[in-house]
């Protein structure tokens, strides 16, 4: 079984700074192919990875109000 990954960047980055409070430790790297194949068995014991895709989205939120 061909398995496709899609990872939102936000998403991850926010719960990774979760992460980092909650064990009260920074989290520096993070191996998306091995994250993605730790899923793999809760799919299907043949299931593999055919793709990751890793998106974000632009931060507007970020922009200051005098450039808008």
């Amino acid at each position: 079984m061909r398995t496709s990954f899609l990872i939102d960047g936000f998403n991850l980055y926010h719960s990774i700074k979760d992460a980092e409070k909650f064990n009260n430790t920074k989290l520096r790297w993070l191996d998306l192919y091995s994250l993605c194949e730790s899923y793999l068995p809760n799919i299907d014991t043949k299931a593999k990875i055919e793709s990751i895709h890793y998106f974000s989205a632009h931060a507007t939120h970020r922009v200051s109000k005098d450039k808008m």
